[in-house]
């Protein structure tokens, strides 16, 4: 009978368990995935992401081809030659740091705040330009309008480089115009890692970044406008204090240049033409600052906690002194003031700064600037954006490379190829050597 009592209840309970879920929504939410993230915790998160984006794999391909650094081992030897890159080694870059990462938190960001806290939709608006700029230039036709839909659109469509940089302007104006709104109930604090809140900064880098896009359209005859850029230059940064990036910490948050020569040692030396050929005959005092005297690690760029810089000052002053040179003008003071940023942001002594600016042309040509532009920076992908637009510094294929040329973009993630139907086949070596939209060579 005692047993008989058991099995009743025990099926009561049963019974009454097949009524209701209830019981397990306690078992079916995962504490460690919260199903929602304020945007204080989403923007820190997706600045990490496009640190990442911008500063892991990509530059040190496109610093080997740019000759600013050699790969001398395993893999890294092999990207002199243009050879053992596979679209495996994007699909980070592309999907957990990019449209799976940084872009979607940026996205969701916007959904939270428009409307309501404009000033947090403008800085997550700046930035989503920023990975649009960073990769475009990379792939050439990316997707977006239908991107990051989640279950939605499980293919979203292609766009034309084209088509992205007019969304990189309107995302750019669009954040402007939200900085500048007067109510806003949750603004940037200390949670942004780049400027700590301060709107103005933002500002003045979105001002900054519109500059850069439309100087990227130097080859597109009637599209490229000086007017138009130097009006943007105007707005933008004034200083170095106003330069864009974000510093590392210790261990395990270092920097991504930090992390692949400290696991992968001699992987890639610090010589090449940018060394031998352009900075060493000039006595450039910033050698010292870009590697160490064995020439295997970068002291300024590749520390733990080396900054990792996104747009800066001295970028802009390069800008500045190509519109002129192309306008007709003599940018010797624009182009001085360029490497002056440069050199003060990196540590130079002022006496073996103002040295080397005694050897700067007094009417600086193209090649010129953009030669100076190329060593100022270092490690940073639009070297190899600035090389494409420009053919300067003049440089020629590795001997023994795969190629005759030099890459002019990257081909598009493993992924892509195998889950978005609308995926673009570029079809082996077009993949390295198809210019771009504005590459019109």
């Amino acid at each position: 009978m005692k047993n008989l009592k058991y099995f009743f209840y025990a099926a009561l309970t049963v019974s009454l368990m097949g009524c209701t879920k209830s019981w397990l929504e306690d078992y079916t939410v995962d504490p460690a995935r919260p199903s929602d993230v304020s945007p204080q915790v989403l923007l820190p998160s997706a600045q990490i992401s496009y640190a990442m984006a911008q500063g892991d794999v990509l530059p040190r391909l496109t610093s080997i081809f740019m000759q600013q650094m050699t790969g001398t081992d395993r893999q890294s030897l092999a990207h002199n030659r243009y050879a053992q890159i596979g679209e495996s080694d994007f699909d980070q870059v592309w999907g957990d740091n990019g449209y799976a990462g940084g872009m979607l938190d940026l996205k969701i960001v916007i959904e939270k705040t428009d409307g309501t806290s404009p000033h947090y939709a403008g800085v997550a608006r700046i930035m989503t330009a920023m990975y649009l700029g960073l990769f475009t230039d990379v792939w050439g036709d990316i997707p977006y309008n239908e991107a990051m839909q989640g279950a939605d659109i499980y293919n979203p469509v292609y766009q034309t480089q084209e088509q992205i940089y007019t969304n990189i302007q309107t995302l750019l104006d669009a954040g402007i115009a939200n900085l500048g709104e007067a109510n806003s109930v949750l603004k940037p604090g200390s949670e942004d890692l780049i400027f700590k809140g301060d709107l103005g900064k933002w500002e003045k880098l979105a001002h900054g970044l519109k500059a850069r896009y439309l100087n990227h359209l130097s080859k597109k005859g009637a599209l490229y406008n000086p007017t138009a850029i130097n009006a943007e230059i105007a707005a933008a940064m004034g200083s170095n204090g106003d330069d864009a990036k974000i510093a590392f910490l210790a261990a395990p948050n270092t920097n991504p240049w930090y992390q692949f020569n400290s696991q992968r040692e001699g992987y890639i030396s610090q010589f090449g033409y940018m060394y031998e050929t352009v900075m060493i005959p000039k006595n450039d005092p910033r050698v010292a600052a870009y590697r160490s005297a064995d020439s295997v690690n970068m002291p300024f760029y590749g520390s733990q906690n080396s900054p990792l810089n996104f747009m800066t000052f001295a970028e802009l002053k390069f800008i500045e002194a190509e519109v002129i040179q192309r306008t007709g003008g003599n940018a010797s003071a624009q182009l001085a003031d360029a490497v002056t940023a440069n050199m003060d942001a990196l540590g130079i002594a002022a006496a073996d700064r103002d040295a080397y600016l005694a050897t700067l042309p007094a009417n600086p040509s193209l090649e010129d600037i953009m030669t100076e532009k190329y060593v100022a920076m270092f490690s940073h992908v639009e070297a190899w954006t600035d090389w494409r637009r420009t053919g300067f510094p003049n440089l020629a294929a590795f001997p023994g490379a795969q190629f005759n040329q030099i890459p002019r973009r990257l081909p598009y993630p493993e992924t892509e190829r195998l889950y978005n139907s609308n995926f673009i086949d570029l079809k082996g070596e077009n993949a390295f050597l198809t210019p771009v939209w504005w590459d019109n060579n």
